[in-house]
């Protein structure tokens, strides 16, 4: 809720100075809890309480801002459900505060004085939803989002205004709060990699992520040149929200694997997961044995998955698709391959194999 009242409806607030609010023994509590809740879906909630440790206040809203159409809540304290429910609905869309980070995509402290502008938008926010939410000022902390999104946590107060003072403290304190913002959305996507099966020697499959509206929140570097190489993927993954299918066969030896994210994961509520899977490319037993005969080491299984397809005259590019991997990954293990059979090029590594099984 995102605004202020007319001035002569509120006071400014008298807050505790910064060494008051450091000194108690809560805010250090609700430090740990939110740190130890780094990755999981209680994050942003013990964030919203430890950014209000101390700080006297009516109500709190945490939010991810996209663009107007994905705008999400992610947990409040204090509203009434019904209260949640318009802004979810249709204030969202004249949100002054959204609308102020989209123009400036500035990170940190931001107060209501910054945000909120004379237009007709604002007029029908402040004086319509913020009187139903009785909400008389606000103050919040932005924080960068992949995706060109943003999380965004705000304290509001009923009947006062929040003072410079509280402004300052929350600008000495953001570089702490920003710190355990990256940390959760680093174990998040953590998590995200563990869910790729098939990753061999810590080669994560192509990932995409979306949001629930289908905007791109994150697209790894494999999937990337996956997508530039099989066009067939752009639209899948436009359709796939009319697509009552789960696993889809791109290639011979490519699955696209979709799964639906839960409504409280925060990087992208409701949103998608596309990963490229890769299954293996299966050889006669012989022709395997004739490989490693000629091999000074064992080669390993995605070794001799490229192999496979060096042997089919597959470029880098090529093989990275059909496996699944980035075009980096393909050269590093096709130099392995040349140690492996004491060659220097691709050329006399497929002389080699075509005189072995002459």
């Amino acid at each position: 809720m995102r605004g202020i009242l007319a001035a002569a409806d509120v006071f400014t607030l008298d807050l505790p100075v910064m060494s008051e609010v450091l000194n108690d023994a809560n805010w250090y509590v609700n430090l740990g809890t939110a740190a130890k809740s780094a990755g999981t879906p209680a994050f942003y909630e013990n964030m919203l309480r430890l950014f209000g440790s101390g700080v006297s206040h009516d109500y709190g809203f945490a939010v991810r801002y996209g663009n107007p159409e994905s705008t999400d809540v992610l947990c409040t304290t204090g509203h009434p459900d019904f209260i949640v429910d318009e802004y979810k609905t249709t204030y969202h869309q004249v949100d002054p505060f959204g609308s102020f980070w989209r123009s400036t995509r500035r990170k940190g402290l931001v107060t209501s004085e910054e945000a909120i502008s004379d237009t007709a938008e604002t007029r029908l926010y402040t004086s319509v939803f913020l009187r139903r939410a009785k909400v008389a000022d606000e103050i919040g902390i932005v924080f960068p989002s992949p995706g060109k999104t943003c999380i965004a946590l705000f304290l509001e107060s009923s009947d006062r205004k929040f003072s410079a003072e509280l402004a300052a403290h929350i600008e000495r304190i953001f570089p702490a709060l920003e710190g355990l913002h990256f940390a959760h959305l680093a174990r998040s996507f953590g998590k995200l990699c563990d869910f790729a099966p098939g990753a061999d020697e810590g080669v994560t499959p192509p990932l995409l992520l979306t949001d629930r509206h289908g905007n791109v929140i994150y697209r790894s570097v494999s999937w990337r040149e996956a997508e530039d190489r099989e066009p067939r993927l752009v639209n899948l993954r436009k359709d796939v929200r009319t697509i009552d299918r789960d696993d889809i066969e791109i290639s011979e030896t490519m699955r696209l694997k979709v799964a639906r994210l839960p409504d409280d994961f925060s990087i992208a509520p409701e949103g998608h997961i596309y990963l490229l899977n890769w299954r293996s490319i299966r050889q006669p037993a012989e022709n395997l044995a004739a490989t490693d005969d000629l091999a000074i080491a064992p080669l390993t299984k995605l070794e001799n998955d490229v192999l496979a397809l060096i042997k089919l005259t597959k470029s880098s590019g090529q093989i990275a698709v059909e496996l699944g991997i980035a075009k980096g990954t393909v050269k590093n293990y096709k130099q392995r391959l040349y140690r492996k059979f004491a060659v220097n090029s691709e050329r006399e590594l497929l002389g080699l194999l075509s005189k072995s099984q002459a």
